[in-house]
């Protein structure tokens, strides 16, 4: 005599079975969102925070640690000689009068009267770009007489006739001057060039020498 067969069917086991993976599935779909939002929490208020970091001045900002140069022979180095025109600003980092002849590559001159030289530190602080123009500067003199820059001497030590300074950028030479004999320093009148939209030049920075 056969037994009835107590075993459950098949499919309904299955069926179970398949239940309890698409219950885990879901729960793993649920922890994987609750950590996507998470981690979407923490970038926004990272960002919101570099954000109010950045809307003012940083004072703890370093300086750059630029590499020391020395002075020349017979060359002042006068301190605190800054001024601005335009978006440039200008620092005379050296200076030296009274030469009577320039020596370059392939020639040598002797002055008129005597050379005086002034290294120029030139930055330009704003967004566009400065031209700086070496023949529009002038030397004054305590007599009140102005002299453009020397073209001889200019040429003979390779300096600049004219430069394009790009925004942030920084660019250091000479400007040479024949002056009289026993004419002294007063001044540099130093010009920047006129910024975006200006209709006239911009005043020069007049930085006193020695």
């Amino acid at each position: 005599m056969r037994h009835a067969d107590t075993r459950t069917p098949g499919p309904r086991t299955r069926h179970r079975a398949g239940t309890a993976r698409a219950g885990t599935a879901r729960a793993g779909t649920a922890l994987a969102g609750t950590a996507l939002a998470g981690a979407a929490l923490a970038l926004a208020a990272a960002l919101t925070a570099a954000g109010c970091s950045g809307s003012g001045q940083d004072t703890s900002l370093p300086d750059y640690k630029i590499p020391a140069e020395k002075a020349r022979e017979g060359e002042a180095v006068p301190e605190g000689r800054t001024g601005k025109s335009a978006d440039m600003r200008f620092t005379v980092v050296g200076f030296r009068e009274a030469m009577t002849d320039v020596m370059g590559t392939h020639a040598s001159m002797n002055a008129k009267g005597a050379f005086t030289r002034v290294r120029v530190l030139a930055v330009n602080t704003g967004r566009d770009i400065q031209v700086f123009d070496t023949w529009q500067q002038r030397l004054v003199t305590t007599d009140g007489r102005t002299y453009s820059p020397d073209v001889n001497a200019t040429m003979i030590k390779r300096q600049p006739e004219r430069l394009s300074v790009g925004a942030s950028m920084r660019v250091e030479f000479d400007l040479w001057f024949d002056v009289p004999r026993g004419a002294r320093t007063k001044a540099v009148r130093l010009y920047g060039s006129p910024p975006v939209g200006a209709t006239t030049d911009p005043a020069p920075a007049e930085i006193a020498l020695p």
